[in-house]
């Protein structure tokens, strides 16, 4: 999946709020378990720096998934994009979810 969303700026695998990991999770309860903080950017003194990287679209990230959701086939999310965003600190999950 190329259009791969994320608003989670402190994630490692988040340049310009693109995800640029070449696979990664989501677990029954939606929440992307491949999300990794990293201390670099938590330290940035420049918290808006991120923002200004250019979208990486050039990645294609396989997303297994085991939610109950329309895009679940096989455990294999089949959406054309998707979006993850924070609900509580620390915690990172999929706002594409649609419940089949």
């Amino acid at each position: 999946m190329k259009d791969l969303k994320c608003g989670l700026r402190d994630c490692r695998y988040n340049k310009g709020y693109c995800c640029v990991a070449k696979k990664i999770g989501v677990d029954q309860f939606t929440d992307c378990v491949t999300y990794t903080p990293s201390e670099e950017k938590r330290k940035s003194l420049f918290e808006a720096a991120e923002d200004f990287v250019p979208a990486n679209y050039s990645v294609d990230t396989a997303i297994d998934c085991t939610a109950h959701c329309l895009f679940n086939k096989n455990n294999k999310c089949i959406a054309n994009g998707i979006t993850v965003m924070s609900v509580e600190e620390g915690k990172a999950m999929c706002m594409s979810f649609i419940k089949e």
